[in-house]
């Protein structure tokens, strides 16, 4: 289910330095008044573009950038009023495509478009509890609560082994090699999945080695800390909604189902 958060509206500036400049003003859909507008050039934007693709590249999300609007190849833009407007379209489109992807949201280079409270400026204290795991078609999913002892804000995360290690192969690919504790192995022999020993085993050193990462300062303050932070808790976010829509779907269908019993009743009666 795609839910639309942010949306985004361009307009174009040109300048004294007949460079154009693009305005973006991204709107929270169910709070009008939450809005930013920031100013970019379209080399600003592709450099955008290019960080975020090596974000995605480094933690190994499974997704799909939208095309980012490519240059001209005649002429330049900035001296063709309808190739400006024909870029600002293209724009504007592609940072609406871009912002319906929940994952791309947490990343650190798209806080600086988005009218929120950057997890940046938040003061934390993390600590990690692996509550339980359950087994999807052969998988192991660990159920992680996350709390900030701050705040004393709690959230749910749900994460794979490879998953929790994509992370941690992230951290080590940006330096962060003698600053991360050691990382649980797999097995050498069998599959973890399959013995119960093994998982809770496996649950207890992710716990240990979770906990390890956010007691080390300058890994919170990563930008790959900080993308699983704003990840997990959007995911508990959106869980939470489902778990309201479906309660209100349950009391619509028994509302149904209790006014239709009532309408066969009166119908017996006469």
């Amino acid at each position: 289910m795609l839910v639309k958060r942010y949306r985004v509206q361009l307009n174009h500036l040109l300048q004294n330095d007949n460079k154009v400049y693009y305005q973006i003003t991204v709107t929270k859909v169910n709070n009008e008044n939450q809005t930013k507008t920031t100013i970019n050039r379209y080399s600003e934007l592709k450099n955008f573009h290019e960080q975020l693709h090596k974000n995605v590249t480094l933690l190994k999300l499974q997704m799909q950038l939208p095309q980012f609007p490519g240059r001209c190849l005649f002429n330049k833009t900035n001296q063709n009023e309808e190739k400006i407007e024909k870029r600002k379209y293209d724009l504007e489109s592609y940072f609406n495509e871009l912002f319906s992807i929940d994952k791309i949201i947490s990343l650190t280079p798209v806080q600086q478009y988005l009218p929120i409270e950057s997890i940046q400026n938040e003061q934390v204290n993390i600590s990690v509890k692996i509550e339980s795991y359950v087994i999807y078609d052969g998988v192991v999913v660990y159920v992680l609560r996350f709390k900030n002892n701050f705040s004393n804000d709690e959230w749910i995360y749900k994460k794979r082994y490879s998953e929790i290690k994509s992370i941690h192969d992230a951290l080590l690919d940006q330096g962060f090699k003698n600053k991360l504790p050691q990382f649980p192995t797999r097995k050498l022999f069998g599959q973890t999945n399959v013995n119960p020993e093994t998982i809770i085993k496996r649950k207890g050193d992710l716990e240990t080695y979770l906990n390890a990462l956010f007691c080390t300062q300058e890994l919170q303050e990563s930008q790959i800390i900080k993308f699983l932070i704003s990840d997990s808790k959007k995911y508990h976010e959106k869980n939470l909604k489902l778990e309201q829509l479906k309660k209100c779907s349950t009391l619509k269908s028994k509302g149904l189902d209790s006014n239709q019993r009532v309408e066969e009743d009166l119908q017996k009666s006469n």
